[in-house]
């Protein structure tokens, strides 16, 4: 072969081989393969600090409002040294009610509430003790006082309180709650002055009436000596204690004139001795 024709077919190959090689990108594409290539993450944006977002504060529920509590007044000075259940008068609205029973003392035993009273006011007015007064009315704190409603002041006016309210409920005593009755008999004075006593039954206190709210003393466990209370009569006093009221009265009398009874009297219910001395 010439010369000539070699480097001829030397260029034609040499332009083949270049063909090819501009092709091989384009025909490896087309060729299928299994190799998944995961693409990069796109990268997250940084923010600035004027950029920054905070997340927004956690809603809280709304505060709920607690129950109005009644507080108890300071206690005055016009308190200091003086005796529970003192009257020192309607010292301010909320107390304007009636004092229906004291003692011999003259310290109040039993109120009557009024229109518009209210308990602090009444604490206040007798110098109580909040506690005690709870106690002797069966109170659990500041409640309902209604108009009409007697309220025990010191707890020695509790029975007599219950007894009054019962009696506006119709709870009034009589002898027919009674077993029997007891009576007593009273002699004329002798030349000595001196008058013989005795009693048939027995007394027996059947609770607390209208007429008849006040404390009552024993001996031995008998009913003995009896405190009268303002309104208390002596029908009243034999109805509680199933005596004889005309009995009672004579023995009170002792021979002596017909008396009125006051509130602070001491009847006596029974005598205690055979023999005592007349009034008369």
């Amino acid at each position: 072969m010439e010369r000539r024709e070699k480097v001829l077919i030397g260029i034609a190959v040499g332009a083949v081989v270049g063909l090819l090689a501009l092709a091989a990108p384009a025909v490896i594409g087309m060729i299928p393969t299994d190799e998944v290539v995961a693409e990069a993450p796109s990268p997250t944006p940084s923010a600035s600090p004027e950029q920054t977002v905070t997340s927004p504060p956690r809603p809280t529920s709304e505060p709920t409002q607690p129950a109005p509590v009644e507080t108890t007044p300071a206690p005055e000075s016009k308190c200091l040294g003086v005796a529970p259940g003192e009257d020192r008068g309607s010292i301010a609205p909320g107390a304007e009610g009636v004092v229906e029973r004291s003692d011999s003392a003259g310290l109040a035993l039993v109120y009557r509430v009024v229109s518009n009273d209210s308990y602090w006011a009444i604490v206040e007015r007798f110098c109580l003790d909040s506690d005690d007064f709870n106690a002797a009315n069966d109170f659990d704190g500041p409640g309902d006082i209604y108009e009409g409603d007697y309220l025990a002041i010191l707890a020695e006016g509790q029975p007599t309180a219950i007894a009054l309210n019962d009696a506006k409920k119709g709870g009034y005593r009589t002898h027919q709650d009674c077993d029997g009755i007891a009576r007593i008999s009273v002699s004329e004075p002798n030349a000595d002055g001196r008058i013989r006593t005795s009693i048939e039954g027995t007394i027996v206190d059947s609770g607390t009436g209208e007429y008849a709210e006040g404390p009552v003393e024993k001996v031995g466990g008998i009913p003995t000596v009896y405190t009268v209370q303002p309104g208390d009569t002596y029908r009243g006093i034999g109805d509680r204690f199933c005596v004889d009221a005309i009995t009672v009265q004579a023995l009170n009398d002792a021979g002596g004139p017909e008396r009125v009874l006051q509130p602070g009297d001491r009847v006596q219910l029974r005598p205690t001795a055979k023999w005592i001395d007349a009034k008369g």
